[in-house]
């Protein structure tokens, strides 16, 4: 099954993106990078909210929100989309972590009835951008942020970050039936990742897994954390930070003229003062690169570098 979806990608794939404007352009690409856990049981729910930062009751039908799981010093392990389908949930999180998490979140299952299995090879995933009219998916697209709708063996997601995008996943059959109907070539899954810096959204890899708190990464802005929810891994320690109002670093955009590098430091100019973690980082095609950095915000407006070359602090589609 594996070999027919390699197979059918290379088909529908075009080997030339440079023309292509990431915010206007029709994308369709395949997310190699992320993992897909599926958690099935009678007390999925109940499990789940014990361990994820965000408020699950508020997608008790099918639906997405943004969410994290942190150890029990409020750092975050890794952040998710967390899928409700109506009879499972979904974990979208990225691949070089799945082994870790999978087997680190079932040690918690016990005796409650749940399987965490992955499927990430078996129900493969897609991104949609800047394609208004899915109706050649099925009926129903869901056209709020968050919605999220099951036709035909597709579960269909329209991104819960606001920003307009679909992520759509399913049984390798159905893919391969129901996406050339989109009339689009595939294109890579790095203009997915300059699409997720520009929305401001992390995401955790082994290199900066357990260093910060959900706020320092925006995730409250991004409205993926619940302070009115029950207890969770490290809740007492964000909380905390919460009602003190003492985040001293956020998530910030960035961009330079040379390669950013997932782990390495932000300092000051003239200085060896770390003051900043560049998140994450992908190339773009008009030759710069660009990225997500964890900051000092007192020292936004410094001059800043990382990989000794100056980087720029860009504009949040959002508040924080």
């Amino acid at each position: 099954m594996q070999d027919t979806w390699q197979n059918f990608l290379k088909e529908q794939t075009t080997q030339d993106n440079s023309d292509i404007d990431i915010t206007k352009s029709p994308i369709v690409s395949p997310l190699s990078g992320f993992a897909l856990l599926i958690v099935t049981g009678d007390d999925r729910h109940a499990f789940l909210q014990g361990q994820l930062i965000n408020d699950l009751k508020l997608i008790e039908k099918p639906g997405a929100q943004l969410s994290a799981w942190c150890n029990p010093k409020g750092q975050v392990i890794t952040n998710f989309i967390v899928i409700n389908t109506g009879i499972s949930y979904l974990l979208l999180f990225k691949q070089e972590l799945k082994e870790f998490v999978q087997k680190r979140l079932t040690m918690f299952v016990m005796r409650s009835n749940v399987t965490i299995k992955d499927i990430s090879e078996s129900s493969p995933l897609l991104d949609v951008a800047n394609i208004k009219d899915l109706s050649s998916l099925g009926t129903n697209i869901p056209t709020n942020a968050g919605g999220v709708h099951a036709v035909d063996d597709l579960v269909i997601i329209c991104h819960p970050d606001n920003s307009g995008r679909y992520l759509i996943t399913g049984s390798v059959d159905a893919l391969i039936k129901k996406l050339p109907a989109l009339n689009t070539k595939f294109s890579s899954g790095s203009l997915w990742e300059i699409l997720d810096i520009f929305a401001g959204l992390p995401w955790v890899t082994a290199a900066t897994q357990e260093q910060f708190l959900p706020q320092m990464l925006n995730l409250d802005a991004l409205k993926s954390l619940s302070y009115q929810k029950g207890c969770y891994p490290g809740q007492e320690v964000i909380a905390r930070l919460h009602y003190r109002g003492d985040v001293k670093k956020r998530l910030q955009p960035i961009k330079s003229d040379n390669e950013l590098i997932v782990g390495d430091d932000i300092y000051l100019d003239n200085t060896e003062n770390k003051v900043g973690t560049v998140i994450n980082s992908s190339a773009h095609i008009d030759g710069n690169y660009y990225g997500l950095g964890v900051i000092e915000l007192d020292k936004v407006g410094e001059r800043l570098l990382s990989n000794n070359s100056d980087i720029s602090i860009l504009e949040l589609p959002y508040s924080t």
